[in-house]
C-alpha cells in the first residue's frame, strides 16, 4: 500500500511545527510543497531544493584549487569552500571529496570541514528531497545497493551520490532511478531487493503475496 500522499496546502499537524517547506497559521501546520507522511506519520517533502545546514554530510567535486583553500561544487547556486588550514590533505582540480558543513553565512556560502577525499568514480544527482529514501531505514537501502554494486557508495544531503568504478555501474544506475521514481511507495527496499535479485538471476521472494515484475 503506498503512503499518504500530501498536496500543497494541506494540514500535516495540530499546532505550529518547525519543520521544513511547511507553514503555519498558528492552529495548524500545513505542506508548502507536495509530499508523504510516513511510518511515524512525519512529513517528508518530495520536491524541494536543498539548503545547506550545519553538521549536514555532504558529496562534492573541488573545481578551482588556490592558495586559501579549494572551491568546491556542492550542487548548490554557490559552491563550498574547504580553507587550506583546516585540513592536512592536498587536493587537486576535479577530486571528489565527502565532507561536513561547518558553516553558513545569510548569503549561502558554505565552509567545509571534516574532508576526505574520495577515490575515483562517478557523481550523479538524485533529488535531495528523496535522499532518506536511497539510504533507507538503518542504511538498508543503501547496504543493499552496495551488495548488489559490488563497490561503495556515498550518499550526500545535498542530493551528489558518489560511486567507486568497482560498482556494477548500468544496474546501480537502474535500480536508483527506480528508488527514486517509487520514493512514496511502502515496501520499497524489499521491492528493490527483488528486483536485485532478478537482476542477478537468483530467486526472488515473494513481496505481499506477489513476486516483484
Amino acid at each position: 500500500m503506498d503512503r499518504k500522499i500530501v498536496l500543497p496546502g494541506e494540514k500535516i499537524a495540530d499546532g505550529r511545527i518547525n519543520a521544513p517547506n511547511t507553514f503555519s497559521d498558528g492552529t495548524a501546520t500545513y505542506a508548502a510543497v507536495i509530499g508523504m507522511m510516513d511510518e511515524e506519520n512525519r512529513y517528508v517533502p518530495l520536491e524541494n531544493r536543498y539548503k545547506p545546514v550545519v553538521g549536514d554530510v555532504v558529496v562534492g567535486m573541488v573545481t578551482d584549487v588556490r592558495h586559501a583553500g579549494y572551491e568546491v561544487d556542492l550542487n548548490l547556486p554557490e559552491g563550498g569552500f574547504i580553507p587550506t588550514r583546516d585540513i592536512r590533505l592536498t587536493l587537486q582540480l576535479g577530486d571528489f571529496v565527502i565532507c561536513k558543513i561547518k558553516s553558513v553565512n545569510e548569503v549561502g556560502d558554505v565552509d567545509l570541514g571534516e574532508v576526505r577525499r574520495l577515490p575515483k568514480g562517478k557523481i550523479i544527482e538524485f533529488p535531495s528531497a528523496k535522499v532518506p529514501r536511497l539510504i533507507g531505514r538503518k542504511s538498508s537501502m543503501l547496504n543493499l545497493l552496495k551488495d548488489y554494486s559490488g563497490g561503495e557508495i556515498m550518499v550526500g544531503n545535498n542530493g551528489y551520490v558518489w560511486m567507486s568504478e568497482r560498482c556494477d555501474m548500468p544496474l546501480l544506475l537502474k535500480t536508483i532511478k527506480v528508488i527514486e521514481r517509487k520514493a512514496h511507495k511502502s515496501g520499497l527496499t524489499d521491492e528493490i531487493a527483488n528486483m536485485l535479485k532478478q537482476e542477478k538471476g537468483e530467486r526472488p521472494q515473494t513481496v505481499q503475496g506477489e513476486e516483484y515484475v
